[in-house]
């Protein structure tokens, strides 16, 4: 497995460091990175979707608050993250990018995870791109 790890600036998505390697297959996980970015721009997925012919993505992400409130725990959640300011649009985004025919998303699975801060529960969303479906 080939492996490239460089820095990505969510607020100005930029893949140009990757593209160059023209790989026919691209598999992206980010785990808490969108966090703290108040809000990821409209061409987020559709940057990321680009990095190859074929992108298969997956994100552990505490966004479950934006999609349903399932308890106490996503209640606290909502709150404290809109408090802060944090991770307020990427179920939009997601659904936004599906709906524009960027990508196709897979499944998502809300609060499967809390780490070391139980209000602060991970999700996963999966997608992968629409140029050569695998």
């Amino acid at each position: 497995m080939n492996a490239t790890f460089f820095h990505f600036n969510h607020l100005t998505p930029d893949i140009s460091i990757i593209k160059k390697y023209k790989f026919k297959r691209a598999f992206v996980f980010t785990a808490h990175t969108i966090e703290q970015v108040k809000q990821i721009p409209s061409n987020w997925f559709k940057e990321v979707s680009n990095i190859a012919e074929n992108v298969r993505c997956v994100h552990l992400e505490p966004y479950g608050f934006q999609t349903k409130i399932l308890g106490e725990t996503s209640k606290q959640h909502k709150e404290f993250m809109i408090q802060q300011g944090w991770n307020l649009n990427f179920i939009q985004e997601l659904l936004d990018a599906q709906n524009r025919g960027e990508i196709v998303i897979d499944d998502t699975v809300l609060e499967i995870g809390c780490p070391s801060d139980p209000t602060n529960p991970g999700s996963i969303a999966i997608w992968h791109s629409l140029k050569n479906p695998a």
